[in-house]
């Protein structure tokens, strides 16, 4: 949803920042994995980026060691996969990465040396070389604090900001301008002055008093159920009692496209009725193998060469995408990532999207042709059902 910040319904849904991290805590605990909410608040600024200026960009990403530079640093993935010349600069000692997660991506972005190069930003003086790059960038990506700030700015920060608001170039700030408290709008010494701000789930109640350091809001959905937010506000008929006992009682592992959220190869979801109606009687945990293996979304459609994904797991077979790029360990990793969520959940079903190279079941599309069907299932599902899992399809509903 486009940002507006005279939409009185947009206003009436506005939260603070403190409720957002219950909401992200409670998505955890209903089974969301944090990869998944990251990489999805990630893409959400790559397209944005993409979608208002372009792809084959100079762009710098100013990138903090939480949560929210792991955003950024998954924004610069998909952005150097579409042909962007990345620099990041991460604000801080890259062995100070708080979470896995951030983790995880960083390790991405530092193999990725063809289109991004890395840039550890310790003090003050160490942002000459952003100062001097950022004159020919097309875009400052400002990933270094979101809504987790919680007082006045401290160098290199401070640094930063100024340098961000000195450059002249736009500015896409992640989830929330740094400098810029999101819960009351008030700027904590100084603050980054962004074009946009793509923000995550809900509009922040600060914003709306701060438009001269937001810019255009654009909220993203990144997927967080609705059930989720019902054990927070009690906005739905539910009682908050009865949402938080749902949310321990997870049934079955689903495909996140089925339920609608924006994950599948094209970056579209294959919402599925039959699905949604049961969601409303289960607490289903949507899964992407694909995110979860370190694939982009958008990305190349992709199928099994040699067999089906039980000869993957045995090494007799391999999934190469469009391209021709082989990425049989990112399916794999993405399936024994599902796995430790059903086993964590002791979740003993799945329901898992048809034909799919990766999550299908019975029958997925062959590699070397993307109309023709051979018999097998996806990767996750033969992992799955190795180790004892039900798996079935939206069509075996």
């Amino acid at each position: 949803m486009r940002g507006d910040l005279r939409m009185s319904g947009v206003k009436r849904e506005a939260i603070t920042a403190e409720k957002m991290a219950e909401i992200d805590k409670r998505a955890v605990e209903f089974g969301i994995p944090r990869l998944l909410l990251m990489e999805n608040a990630g893409g959400a600024v790559a397209r944005t980026i993409m979608e208002k200026f372009g792809q084959e960009l100079k762009i710098i990403v100013f990138a903090g060691t939480g949560n929210n530079g792991g955003d950024g640093f998954v924004a610069a993935r998909h952005l150097a996969n579409k042909g962007a010349k990345v620099d990041v600069f991460l604000i801080g000692d890259p062995k100070a990465i708080r979470t896995e997660e951030a983790s995880l991506n960083w390790n991405m972005i530092c193999r990725m040396k063809r289109n991004i190069r890395i840039y550890p930003v310790r003090n003050s003086s160490d942002l000459k070389k952003a100062k001097r790059y950022s004159k020919d960038a097309d875009v400052l990506i400002d990933a270094m604090l979101g809504t987790g700030l919680r007082g006045p700015l401290r160098e290199p920060f401070s640094s930063a900001v100024r340098l961000i608001n000195e450059s002249g170039v736009p500015v896409v700030s992640v989830d929330a301008p740094t400098g810029l408290n999101p819960s009351t709008g008030e700027v904590l010494g100084s603050a980054a002055k962004a074009a946009y701000t793509v923000t995550f789930h809900k509009m922040k109640k600060g914003f709306f008093k701060a438009k001269e350091y937001t810019g255009e809001v654009i909220v993203a959905d990144i997927g967080i159920p609705r059930e989720v937010e019902a054990a927070t506000t009690c906005k739905y008929p539910s009682s908050r009692r009865r949402a938080r006992k749902e949310l321990g009682q997870a049934t079955r592992l689903v495909s996140a496209c089925l339920l609608g959220i924006n994950c599948r190869y094209d970056g579209q979801n294959n919402l599925n009725e039959k699905v949604m109606r049961l969601a409303a009687k289960e607490v289903l945990v949507p899964i992407c193998p694909e995110q979860l293996g370190g694939l982009g979304t958008p990305r190349e459609p992709m199928g099994i060469i040699g067999g089906g994904g039980l000869e993957v797991l045995n090494g007799k077979a391999r999934v190469m995408n469009e391209s021709g790029r082989n990425v049989t360990e990112k399916l794999a990793r993405g399936a024994e990532e599902v796995l430790k969520i059903a086993k964590s959940l002791g979740v003993r079903e799945a329901i898992l999207k048809a034909k799919s190279p990766s999550c299908g079941c019975g029958k997925i599309y062959d590699g070397r042709s993307s109309s023709r069907l051979i018999e097998g299932d996806g990767v996750t599902a033969a992992l799955l059902k190795r180790s004892g899992i039900i798996v079935i399809t939206e069509d075996d509903l």
